[in-house]
């Protein structure tokens, strides 16, 4: 492929035009074929741009996973100001050959159907694919952030997730393709074996990272990187320039909620396990008895009291603090719904949030002291002497009703 063969591909003013929607909003940054990026920050202004750094030397066309303002005004001091959004782009890349990335990338369209998400699937141009999950399937909100400023962390958190998911599955099936572990591993005796040995699902990213787009080059294969449907039937032929017809890029509403709720359980379950690891073991110290109002922290009875921000996430410390202080789940129920609607919250949401904590296995600890989200910054943080004991208001609860109970013992021993 001369750079007449290249200038004749991206002169196509529908490969154009379908580039320069892909890349709006994003950083777009050319690539030579030697493999060396252009000066960045930098976006294509116009559709006529593509053409014009293939003249000046482009060979591939990368864009951002992060979505900006002005890409050309980010620096390391601007992103959470610049940053409007990102995509979840996973990344599949075989160390063995095609074949294997199909496998993964079976499974992990199987995983994006289940939760109804709306993506890109595109071949990467060498021994991969690509999935790019669409911004435009989160929530403004998780965990009651805004979710634009989870990146990088909500994308390795769904990444975590889906390899959990997958990781088994794909082994077995790399097994069976190869016929043998003996065969998958190069008769290596290996006592371990994780399928992302062989065919890696990215998992980390850093800031201003970039994927290359949807019909771009790969310096090289010379292949195109082309969207496709069914990564089973694809064969490295379908992605020769001679051999496929442009297609606009369509972009539906799918929604991630159910899925970053799981990722993050999981997450925060294996952060457990870690700390557990660390941690030296010792007594649990727990109360099993229903603890009243009267041993309330300050936070909590200014909660109960009534609040105007932050009746949202007051609503989760709330619940968690009540089940963790052992109130049955139906008294939780009608004294929270009764809260709720004191404070002007629509039964609809404290009931989906009720919902959420009888679903749970175990009982959610309400927020730590130290989480100014959810206690300073709504402003019942009003701390006692005792507050400075204690690192979650459940341990001044605990603190105060046994205390109480073994004043009471002294007195009684007291009288006799």
């Amino acid at each position: 492929m001369n750079k007449e063969d290249i200038i004749k591909y991206y002169s196509n003013e529908k490969l154009q035009q379908i580039l320069w929607n892909f890349g709006k909003n994003r950083e777009v940054v050319a690539r030579n074929l030697d493999g060396i990026y252009f000066k960045r920050p930098a976006m294509l202004l116009y559709p006529k741009d593509v053409l014009k750094q293939v003249e000046g030397g482009a060979f591939s066309f990368h864009g951002s996973v992060e979505h900006w303002k002005n890409p050309l005004l980010i620096n390391e001091r601007n992103y959470s100001q610049q940053r409007i959004g990102f995509d979840w782009v996973i990344d599949i890349d075989s160390k063995l050959e095609l074949e294997e990335s199909k496998i993964a990338a079976r499974l992990v369209k199987r995983f994006l159907d289940k939760y109804g998400l709306d993506y890109l699937l595109k071949f990467s141009g060498r021994r991969g694919f690509h999935f790019c999950v669409f911004w435009e399937n989160f929530p403004k909100e998780v965990n009651y952030q805004e979710t634009r400023l989870l990146y990088p962390e909500l994308p390795k958190v769904l990444s975590g997730f889906l390899r959990e998911k997958i990781k088994d599955k794909l082994l077995e099936e790399l097994i069976n393709y190869k016929g043998s572990l003996k065969e998958l591993t190069g008769g290596e005796d290996v006592h371990e074996v994780s399928p992302f040995q062989f065919v890696e699902i990215e998992k980390d990213w850093s800031s201003r990272h970039l994927f290359r787009m949807p019909y771009s080059l790969h310096e090289k294969t010379k292949l195109a990187s082309v969207p496709l449907e069914n990564p089973e039937k694809f064969r490295k032929e379908d992605a020769k320039i001679e051999n496929f017809k442009f297609k606009e890029i369509e972009k539906k509403k799918g929604d991630a909620s159910k899925l970053i709720i799981e990722s993050y359980d999981f997450y925060e379950k294996q952060k457990e396990k870690e700390e557990d690891k660390t941690k030296p073991q010792k007594e649990a110290i727990t109360y099993t008895k229903k603890i009243f109002a009267e041993n309330f922290p300050p936070c909590i009875k200014k909660i109960i009291e009534g609040l105007e921000d932050g009746r949202k996430r007051s609503t989760f410390t709330l619940i968690s603090f009540l089940r963790c202080c052992n109130w049955p789940m139906k008294e939780v129920e009608e004294f929270v719904l009764e809260w709720g609607r004191k404070v002007g919250l629509q039964d609809n949401y404290v009931k989906a949030q009720l919902m959420w904590h009888k679903k749970q296995n175990r009982k959610i600890i309400p927020p730590n002291c130290d989480n100014n989200l959810f206690y300073k910054d709504v402003g019942i943080c009003k701390p006692l002497p005792l507050c400075s004991k204690i690192k979650n208001p459940l341990n001044f609860a605990i603190l105060k009703a046994s205390g109480r109970k073994k004043s009471a013992r002294k007195k009684k021993s007291e009288r006799r």
